[in-house]
């Protein structure tokens, strides 16, 4: 799934969160929102997706050359869990003679299997 795309369907749901009534529509929507202020991390992806989008983003700390490489970013838990699997093998002591260029490159490859 594209980040834009992943980005859009958690502000659907925001918007439909916000919308609902009640006490559960209530706590459904406090909790959503105390979730995505904790996640750091939701407010750069949404900033990223912008960007994607073709939007100009204000302070966004992240080399250029890396935003493209995020329009497959894992958005969920399984998909990061999955992620970090994989890397374990690649970042551990052994490894001593690893250059920035290929790091990227097995990341990169990697995130796309």
């Amino acid at each position: 799934m594209l980040l834009v795309d992943a980005i859009n369907l958690v502000k659907e749901f925001k918007h439909k969160a916000n919308a609902g009534r009640g006490d559960i529509g209530t706590r459904v929507s406090q909790k959503l929102d105390e979730v995505l202020n904790k996640t750091a991390g939701f407010g750069v992806l949404s900033d990223v997706a912008r960007v994607l989008q073709g939007q100009k983003v204000e302070n966004l700390e992240l080399y250029s050359t890396l935003v493209a490489k995020f329009k497959f970013a894992p958005t969920t838990c399984v998909d990061v869990e999955r992620t970090f699997s994989n890397f374990k093998h690649i970042l551990n002591d052994w490894r001593k003679n690893f250059t920035v260029d290929n790091l990227e490159h097995i990341i990169y490859s990697r995130t796309l299997l």
